[in-house]
């Protein structure tokens, strides 16, 4: 700093100053907008993991449905029943397809089923 004032060193000072937190600001605002584009990203990723597992389930419910409904009637109740399960769940169940034979046994076996969740 060639000769200056106290006067103009304590406008540099302030202008050099101002000019870091401008940058930071700037600097600030890319940051958030990488971590906000970073987000989108990965929840439209999670998104659509989560839509091809649920398309899964959906499909794999309806597989069963079909399959037990070759032994007893499919009914409103008997669809909740299944519902219930997840796909480890339904796996599960579709084991358990020879011990199946009335609506009664596939309730028996839902709830047994859903009671091993609840003791996990």
């Amino acid at each position: 700093m060639i000769r200056m004032t106290e006067e103009q060193r304590a406008e540099f000072l302030r202008s050099t100053s101002m000019d870091i937190a401008l940058m930071r600001t700037r600097f600030d605002e890319i940051d958030e907008q990488k971590i906000y584009e970073k987000g989108l990203r990965l929840g439209k990723k999670i998104g659509k993991i989560i839509g091809e597992r649920s398309a899964e389930l959906k499909g794999l419910r309806m597989i069963l449905q079909q399959v037990l409904s070759i032994r007893i009637p499919m009914g409103e109740e008997e669809t909740t029943l299944l519902q219930q399960l997840n796909g480890a769940e339904l796996l599960l169940l579709s084991e358990q397809y020879e011990m199946i034979k009335t609506s009664e046994d596939l309730a028996e076996q839902v709830h047994q089923i859903v009671n091993q969740r609840a003791h996990r």
